[in-house]
């Protein structure tokens, strides 16, 4: 039967650490990259309404330029 010697308590011990700190930084960056997309979705709304808003004004000046003409031909 094989024997476990310090250094390999030692090594595998390094290899537990070194996977849990992997596993902090994977949750890290995916933490990092839910406020990115979150951001996203911010500015993306943001974006739709200007979109909208400048859509209402042309509206309403064409809607005031008709109205204007039929009354004052």
């Amino acid at each position: 039967m094989a024997t476990v010697t310090d250094s390999d308590l030692k090594e595998l011990k390094e290899m537990i650490t070194d996977l849990k700190l992997t596993q902090v930084r994977m949750n890290e960056r995916l933490e990092a990259i839910g406020d990115i997309l979150t951001e996203l979705k911010k500015q993306t709304d943001k974006q739709d309404n200007r979109l909208w808003v400048l859509i209402s004004g042309m509206f309403l000046a064409l809607l005031g330029f008709v109205i204007k003409t039929s009354i004052n031909p």
